[in-house]
């Protein structure tokens, strides 16, 4: 029976969710425990303090369960695909220079709780993380990075600067804003040499009253660590909706994965490795059950199937895909609570010393490519704050 595919795509710190294109099969079931037992982030040695890290991973997680949920009210039948830790760091690296509800606003959107969480705290769980990320096994190549681009006629504060050079291993770029094009020409060939050519247009447009530009961007590529054997992919019909079929490459393998039938949710959860300490979690809904699925994305529901998972052998299908998106970062930010930052009531005074700059746009592009020669998976997220000069007003 033809089943119709919607692509679930979510990216978090822990897990990446994608659909797979049809239904493991349980009846080959091996009894034996996982060896390739689910990978998490390295914990303390004995004795050693407790990473801070992993005090704010149950913050970015309920943020990008959030952040989903807003795109997905919006989004209809399209594809989801968006990197929440790329807006987390990019907003936290920006508190450093925030102050009063400007900064209260953003923590709160975050989730993160500053009674039960010291801010310093907070920086330190990023630096920590970004440096785990950014360094994993030889087998995996991952580059996150974060730059201010500003106006020659204003100067960081010293504070400033080197919190976010520690704590985000961020550079600050002092360019002259008065030719835009000239600045979009620096800031683009500025990104595409960091992430290898593969986004090689961070910014198409650029308004006369920007003074600054924060850029976060991560590029992400790993190949399968069972890879899939192309002397068995088929075209098959993939079902984007009801009424409309596509011809695409279906990949396969029989193999021993971590897997997990939720009959509450209705879906299967497939765990699937790649080369290294990297996992990716796939979720396939029942027909008709997508929606039921997104409603309980929240981290309660992600710890039942990473703690439920179980190895057997499976017929897993995967089908050849790419996926660009983009948002509109502001707007969804700004339902979910964020607004002082966008408007003239907006302190970030801790940045430059100045009290006239807000946030007048935050635009984020991504691309993924699951190809079947090389096996890999390629991420490249890309997210840019543009920063204007603005009113001051109550502050």
């Amino acid at each position: 029976m033809n089943s119709i595919i919607n692509f679930l795509l979510l990216i978090s710190l822990q897990v990446c969710c994608h659909q797979f294109s049809e239904y493991p099969n349980p009846d080959h079931v091996h009894k034996d425990k996982n060896p390739h037992k689910h990978h998490e982030l390295p914990l303390a040695e004995e004795g050693q303090k407790y990473p801070n890290y992993h005090k704010i991973v149950s913050s970015n997680s309920e943020f990008a369960f959030k952040f989903y949920q807003e795109i997905a009210s919006d989004a209809a039948a399209k594809n989801i695909f968006f990197s929440p830790f790329s807006i987390s760091t990019a907003f936290a690296l920006l508190t450093l220079g925030a102050k009063s509800e400007t900064k209260n606003q953003i923590h709160k959107t975050l989730a993160f709780n500053i009674s039960e969480i010291e801010e310093r705290e907070i920086h330190e769980a990023f630096q920590q993380l970004t440096h785990e990320l950014s360094h994993p096994s030889s087998k995996v190549q991952l580059n996150i990075g974060n730059t201010l681009f500003i106006d020659e006629s204003l100067r960081f504060l010293a504070t400033f600067l080197e919190d976010a050079k520690t704590f985000y291993e961020a550079e600050g770029l002092s360019i002259d804003f008065s030719v835009p094009r000239l600045v979009k020409k620096q800031i683009n060939d500025y990104v595409r040499n960091k992430t290898h050519g593969k986004i090689p247009l961070a910014i198409e447009h650029l308004e006369p009253a920007t003074v600054m530009v924060l850029v976060n961007y991560i590029f992400f590529k790993a190949s399968w660590e069972k890879p899939f054997d192309i002397r068995l992919t088929r075209k098959r019909d993939f079902f984007i909706d009801a009424n409309t079929t596509v011809q695409i490459d279906l990949m396969r393998h029989m193999d021993y994965y971590n897997i997990f039938r939720d009959e509450d949710l209705s879906c299967w959860v497939v765990e699937i490795p790649y080369k290294g300490d990297i996992t990716a979690l796939f979720i396939l809904p029942d027909e008709g059950k997508l929606e039921r699925v997104e409603a309980a994305l929240v981290t309660e529901t992600l710890s039942k199937w990473t703690t439920s998972l179980t190895y057997k052998n499976i017929d897993l299908h995967f089908p050849k895909f790419n996926i660009s998106a983009s948002y509109d970062v502001k707007y969804l930010l700004q339902r979910m609570g964020v607004t002082a930052v966008f408007n003239d009531s907006s302190d970030l005074s801790g940045i430059t010393g100045e009290c006239n700059l807000k946030v007048s746009k935050v635009c984020m592009g991504m691309r993924l490519v699951a190809g079947i020669l090389p096996f890999s998976l390629n991420q490249i997220f890309s997210k840019k704050i543009f920063i204007h000069k603005a009113l001051c007003q109550g502050i």
